[in-house]
């Protein structure tokens, strides 16, 4: 009898303990913050401002770690903004610059392999709700993310973690929901274009100009350098040098 009774308490526990279904999952401790992702030593300023003057902070991390869909944002970086022009944003009301925020947000978590399905699935509702849909394009892993008035592009991920996925994008989305005619938008400045580079002894790349004196010299010293003994290396090492100095 008293077996009986400690199994039936056993069970009742359990079945108290257990979640109920469908409900909320509690924030994780380890919940990522969005505001310290899109502050420490990111180019977020803007976007961080707009999220919390619309109060949509809290409502970003509750749908990453209150529900079972997570969120994607795509964040542009403060030099996106600059190229709008300034009334374009500052003449929006409250909603509708909440509703331009929710829309750089897709209401699941996607990783970029993902988007490559997603493409196929055009348009794509976004999390500020049916009547602000992109549409998403999938070329060898590059990410484009277009809306009426932009066509943005993935630059970087800024974090990737499930269940929350924030990546840069170079242009503002901009829907005709809101803008019925196109905005006044500006070129964002083009990235410097990366100098070239030698291939270093141990594998690394030391960036030299093509053409550079200085970068035949190393190269020629370190081909030598590979010949696998170093007595062997110098006197390839000096002609090579000489023959530089003449030419």
């Amino acid at each position: 009898m008293k077996l009986a009774v400690a199994l039936i308490t056993t069970a009742l526990c359990l079945s108290l303990s257990l979640p109920f279904a469908g409900a909320y999952r509690p924030l994780a401790e380890e919940a990522a913050n969005l505001t310290q992702i899109l502050t420490l030593d990111r180019p977020f300023q803007t976007f961080l401002r707009y999220l919390n003057q619309t109060n949509l902070l809290e409502v970003f991390e509750n749908q990453a770690y209150r529900t079972h869909q997570g969120i994607t944002i795509f964040v542009p970086a403060d030099k996106a903004f600059a190229a709008v022009q300034p009334s374009v944003l500052s003449g929006l009301k409250t909603h509708q610059l909440k509703s331009l925020m929710m829309y750089h947000a897709l209401a699941r978590y996607y990783a970029l392999k993902d988007f490559d399905g997603l493409s196929r699935a055009n348009p794509v509702t976004t999390f500020a709700g049916g009547l602000y849909m992109v549409n998403v394009r999938y070329d060898a892993g590059a990410v484009r993310v277009l809306s009426r008035w932009a066509d943005g592009k993935i630059l970087r991920t800024v974090y990737g973690t499930v269940p929350m996925a924030v990546y840069e994008i170079d242009r503002v989305l901009l829907p005709e929901a809101i803008f019925r005619v196109q905005p006044p938008v500006h070129e964002t400045p083009a990235e410097p274009a990366p100098e070239a580079s030698v291939p270093g002894v141990d594998g690394a790349d030391a960036t030299k100009t093509p053409g550079s004196t200085a970068g035949g010299k190393s190269a020629a010293c370190r081909a030598g350098g590979r010949s696998g003994s170093y007595t062997a290396a110098v006197p390839l090492c000096a002609a090579a040098l000489v023959a530089l100095s003449i030419s």
